[in-house]
């Protein structure tokens, strides 16, 4: 893995920025904000995530090791792909985007080009712990369980279950974030149909 790279800007574009290393002109794709901070002529430091495919090698780079580790997180969400994460970092900090998974907060995910409700609603689950760890965010969302009790309600509803059962399951567990929450309602509802 190729996780940082330092040398001359030797040319920036709208999406992507070449840094001479060691003789060897290293492309890489980049957020708005990162490529901001890259003049050519200077010496930069980069932080990058290299992406391997069956078909291409890709270089993502970051301006900031939060960035670049926030990205590879958005990297373990099913359906997120490189193109994604790069879109999310440019709408949202690593701050940001970690506020809004910790808070379930949907609409501000929905934000990010090419994210959908259901796009949204996974990375929370899938995710939302992770990105508290990585930008220092804490999660404060529910009032004594430190979760959104609705997102998991909402959840379970977009899975067929009815909203009074929902709510029964989410009030029957005890959790401490959403994810956990979802998989011991689910459990819950499991046990009440057997």
């Amino acid at each position: 893995m190729i996780s940082v790279i330092k040398g001359e800007v030797v040319s920036k574009k709208l999406d992507r920025a070449t840094v001479l290393v060691g003789g060897l002109g290293l492309e890489f794709l980049a957020t708005p904000n990162t490529l901001a901070t890259l003049v050519p002529g200077t010496t930069a430091t980069v932080q990058t995530y290299l992406v391997v495919r069956e078909d291409s090698l890709t270089l993502y780079g970051f301006a900031s090791p939060s960035e670049r580790d926030t990205f590879a997180t958005l990297m373990q969400v099913k359906g997120i792909g490189p193109k994604l994460g790069l879109a999310a970092l440019s709408v949202l900090s690593p701050e940001a985007l970690a506020a809004a998974v910790a808070n379930s907060d949907v609409a501000a995910l929905q934000g990010i080009p090419g994210v959908g409700k259901k796009s949204a609603e996974r990375m929370i689950l899938e995710i939302g712990d992770k990105l508290g760890g990585v930008s220092g965010v804490a999660a404060s969302t529910g009032a004594t369980a430190g979760f959104n009790a609705s997102t998991v309600v909402e959840a379970l509803s977009n899975l067929g279950y009815n909203q009074a059962l929902a709510t029964e399951a989410v009030n029957a567990v005890s959790a401490s974030d959403a994810p956990t929450a979802l998989r011991e309602a689910l459990k819950y509802l499991g046990s009440k149909r057997g």
